[in-house]
């Protein structure tokens, strides 16, 4: 069955043109980031579609060949499955090295007039090349039928189509539109109640660490009053340097302050700096929004409330499309903005909670060695 008129006759060929125009950068992918520089190529492609085989002109010692070749493929009762296969090779006397290729599926290309399709530069692939390595290149290919496709049959048909037909077909692409756009703010809904979970969880994170820190005070005031005890017991003259100190562990209590007091400090100048990047992300948004309305109404005839009467059927419905779109993209520009602020906050409070790691790493680390000497000194007294 012939959809939308594309297509030709049953009995007729079909055939896919391809046009090979030329490449650039082709070389051997290993030797791009060598000391000598990537090497000169003589480079040759070679075509595939199913059993149908071509070869290219080889041109000699260049990385910028060029080709302008044209190459005929029968594709009247090929799968759309096909691929077309395109091998660019280094020519050698005795045998040819493999360089890359590229792989295009003919679906998109087979309904699509040769007339009216475009040029396009396609990355070699080479799975032998390692990360390191660098691009083989590229080739400049141009695809499309020898038969009327679905471009420039929809283009002949355009004048005979009434302003309702054509509002009908309108109206059904703004309706796929305007329900991809509820799906995409569906996904940025349950994506910002994944982040205010993040952000709750974060928090008690954050809370955790604090009692951790609280422990680890109470631990080192333990170990000084430990400490003042052992003192005593090994020697008279402990005693009476436990009457001229205090029992109090403040130095460390004042370290472990002035490091919270800095922690903190740095939170408030960081989200300070991201509320002052926010304000100005904002405005910038609003001017961009209000521009992009201003622009979508000059491009856009809208019409007059008083003449909505006169509209047909497909028009008004085409509209209404439109208009719920654009309120939905508004609701996704509000939700981006939430998302973009629940970034920074947990961006702010990983750096803090990096920092209180930090620093309980470095209480931890200073307990460890008091509680073995303290264990050492208790096991001396007993002997």
């Amino acid at each position: 069955m012939d959809v939308f008129g594309w297509g030709g006759d049953p009995g007729e060929r079909r055939h896919l043109i391809v046009e090979l125009y030329g490449g650039r950068n082709i070389t051997d992918g290993a030797t791009v980031k060598s000391r000598s520089g990537p090497a000169l190529k003589d480079p040759v492609v070679k075509l595939q579609l199913g059993s149908e085989k071509y070869q290219s002109d080889v041109v000699k010692q260049t990385m910028n060949p060029i080709w302008q070749q044209q190459f005929k493929f029968d594709i009247t009762d090929i799968s759309n499955a096909a691929v077309l296969v395109v091998t660019c090779e280094d020519h050698g006397i005795t045998w040819n090295t493999f360089l890359g290729e590229v792989r295009v599926p003919i679906a998109d290309h087979k309904d699509v007039s040769f007339e009216y399709s475009s040029q396009h530069w396609f990355a070699l692939s080479n799975p032998k090349l390692r990360k390191k390595d660098g691009s083989p290149g590229e080739i400049a290919l141009k695809i499309g039928t020898d038969q009327k496709g679905m471009v420039n049959k929809y283009m002949d048909g355009l004048d005979d189509r009434s302003v309702e037909d054509i509002y009908e077909e309108a109206s059904v692409l703004a309706k796929e539109s305007n329900e991809s756009a509820h799906r995409s703010l569906n996904i940025l809904y349950q994506t910002r109640e994944i982040g205010s979970q993040t952000q709750g969880r974060l928090r008690e994170q954050g809370m955790q660490i604090e009692r951790m820190q609280g422990d680890m005070d109470t631990v080192h005031n333990n170990m000084a009053q430990s400490e003042r005890k052992l003192r005593s017991i090994e020697s008279v003259f402990g005693t009476l340097a436990n009457q001229f100190t205090s029992s109090n562990n403040r130095s460390h209590k004042k370290k472990a302050l002035a490091d919270r007091k800095a922690v903190e400090m740095r939170k408030k100048a960081d989200k300070t700096r991201e509320k002052e990047k926010l304000k100005e992300w904002e405005a910038t948004s609003k001017a961009d929004k209000s521009n992009s309305r201003s622009r979508k109404r000059d491009q856009m005839i809208r019409r007059d409330p008083s003449v909505r009467q006169q509209m047909g059927v497909n028009e008004e419905e085409f509209y209404e499309y439109v208009d719920d779109t654009d309120r939905t993209l508004d609701q996704m520009d509000t939700v981006l903005d939430d998302l973009r602020g629940m970034a920074t906050n947990i961006g702010t409070d990983l750096d803090v909670q990096n920092k209180r790691l930090d620093i309980l790493h470095r209480d931890v680390s200073k307990a460890q060695p008091r509680i073995e000497s303290a264990i050492n000194r208790a096991g001396s007294i007993v002997k």
